[in-house]
């Protein structure tokens, strides 16, 4: 075995190992413990979560817990987003990543939420609420799309599987619940592992309406604003689709995925080049997830 096999072999070794200790310590069984044991009040990354609300699942109690959730984009949130005065999450689920958000943000900012899964989306303002209090919060219940107008969105197992879902449309994500292989699939198996994005929902397609990043900008005033997007392939649609539309767009992490665009394969590497095309340079990257700037260096 060469040098370069044994050290592939190794890392694969060392993944399978991280993914079934994670496996392990967010266990339904480990969510309770941590559930009873925190009296479901947990410190994540120095922000303090109620995760009574039905919607959180014992895994996702005990992810949080062992800050096992969401653990690239939400370090690059705190070391790359703010201070700016408009932040637009894409995908904002759970509300987790927009409370992190929140707490980068001076008073009188502006945090705008946007969330597709209509179990997510109707409890996501009392979410985040008791952590913007200092800012103005806009939660949005939408899908971004290619074009305005209602798209089908099934709902998976977990928001993993959950995506668009319009035969109609050639740029929004691939009509399956099932997540497409992707050159992150390492990454996409260790959150399946530990079940941070479970949503004790499943089922569908259901409609659900459906706006472009333009439109979203433009009928809320938005300029200038940073950008927090993880919505499962369909950044396809402003990266590749509709690149203006972020012009005002000055920093970004985005969780970037495969999917398919007006009927071709497009890999996160293709939408990493279509960003870098628009005048980003990378901060990090770790795994699927990237943080981008348009300041000079």
């Amino acid at each position: 075995m060469t040098g370069s096999a044994d050290r592939t072999c190794r890392a694969g070794l060392l993944l399978r190992a991280k993914i079934s200790t994670a496996g392990l310590l967010t266990s339904p069984a480990a969510g309770a413990v941590v559930s009873a044991a925190t009296r479901n009040r947990i410190r994540h990354h120095g922000v303090r979560f109620d995760v009574t609300d039905a919607v959180f699942t014992p895994r996702q109690r005990a992810a949080l817990f062992w800050r096992l959730y969401e653990t690239a984009e939400i370090g690059m949130i705190h070391r790359y987003v703010g201070p700016a005065e408009t932040v637009v999450e894409l995908g904002a689920s759970l509300g987790i990543t927009g409370a992190h958000i929140a707490s980068r943000l001076a008073p009188g900012s502006r945090l705008v939420c946007v969330e597709a899964h209509p179990g997510l989306a109707a409890g996501l303002r009392r979410r985040l609420e008791p952590h913007t209090a200092h800012l103005t919060l806009d939660v949005a219940a939408l899908a971004i799309t290619g074009r305005p107008g209602p798209v089908l969105f099934d709902l998976g197992a977990t928001t993993l599987g959950s995506r668009l879902r319009d035969p109609a449309a050639t740029t929004t994500a691939p009509a399956t619940t099932t997540a497409p292989a992707t050159t992150t699939a390492p990454a996409t198996a260790a959150h399946a592992a530990i079940g941070i994005s479970a949503v004790p929902v499943a089922g569908g397609p259901v409609a659900v309406p459906g706006t472009t990043l333009r439109h979203l900008l433009a009928d809320r005033r938005i300029d200038a604003f940073d950008l927090v997007s993880d919505i499962e392939g369909a950044e396809a649609s402003f990266l590749l689709g509709d690149p203006g539309a972020l012009d005002g767009c000055r920093r970004a992490v985005l969780e970037l995925h495969d999917t398919v665009f007006a009927g071709r394969r497009v890999t996160a590497d293709d939408l990493l080049a279509a960003a870098r095309g628009l005048g980003f340079r990378v901060l990090r990257r770790r795994g699927a997830v990237v943080a981008l700037t348009r300041d000079p260096v």
